[in-house]
């Protein structure tokens, strides 16, 4: 009896996920260039599917809805920026460092690849729809406060800072990094920032932030 070729393990099983894989991201690349031509109202998922290069039944079966379809962009931004954990605990770190660190994870995140044109997206259709600017602040901004409340509160409890209003105090820090690093670029487009920019912003907003609130850092 003649014996069948081993299939590779794994095969048939891989092939189909590079599939799905290659369909996800051309439907998300196509989408997130007709958002950003047609704003979000005057993107359709018929338009989409076609700028795809797939069938409507295709992309319906993967995002019912735009508003599905425009969260999986934002997913896609979020995933590709550094992790903030949903939970979040005090670094052992001194302060200094802590929040440099939660600083420049804070930037990387405002300098991820399409972020100041979706983010346009997002401040013009506000509006109308609420939700958008829910969800970009859910997923953007709040983890990085989060993790600075969280740190503050360690470093308040240790004798290293002395702050009457942590919440305040967290929105300070970030706003003098998102203030050079990501306010301008999201008003004039192409408007280079470097690594070197980037690392002198967050050293001096943490330098400027200590000068206020911190004790023995």
């Amino acid at each position: 009896m003649t014996s069948r070729p081993a299939r590779a393990p794994g095969g048939l099983a891989a092939y189909q996920a590079r599939v799905v894989a290659e369909k996800r991201r051309a439907i998300l690349d196509a989408a997130a260039a007709a958002f950003l031509q047609s704003g979000y109202d005057g993107t359709t998922l018929e338009a989409v599917a076609r700028r795809a290069g797939v069938s409507t039944g295709t992309l319906f079966k993967r995002f019912p809805t735009k508003a599905a379809l425009f969260e999986a962009i934002m997913e896609r931004i979020w995933e590709a920026g550094p992790d903030a954990p949903a939970s979040p605990l005090a670094s052992t770190l001194p302060v200094r460092e802590a929040l440099r660190g939660i600083g420049r994870d804070y930037a990387r995140l405002l300098r991820a690849p399409g972020v100041e044109g979706l983010f346009r997206v997002i401040v013009a259709e506000v509006n109308r729809f609420p939700e958008l600017g829910r969800a970009l602040y859910e997923r953007g901004k709040k983890p990085y406060l989060d993790r600075l409340h969280v740190q503050l509160q360690a470093a308040a409890a240790d004798g290293a800072v002395s702050i009457a209003d942590i919440p305040l105090a967290a929105r300070q820090l970030l706003g003098m990094i998102n203030d050079l690093i990501f306010w301008p670029r999201l008003l004039v487009k192409d408007l280079p920032v470097t690594d070197e920019d980037v690392a002198r912003v967050v050293d001096e907003a943490v330098e400027t932030f200590l000068a206020r609130y911190g004790r023995s850092a």
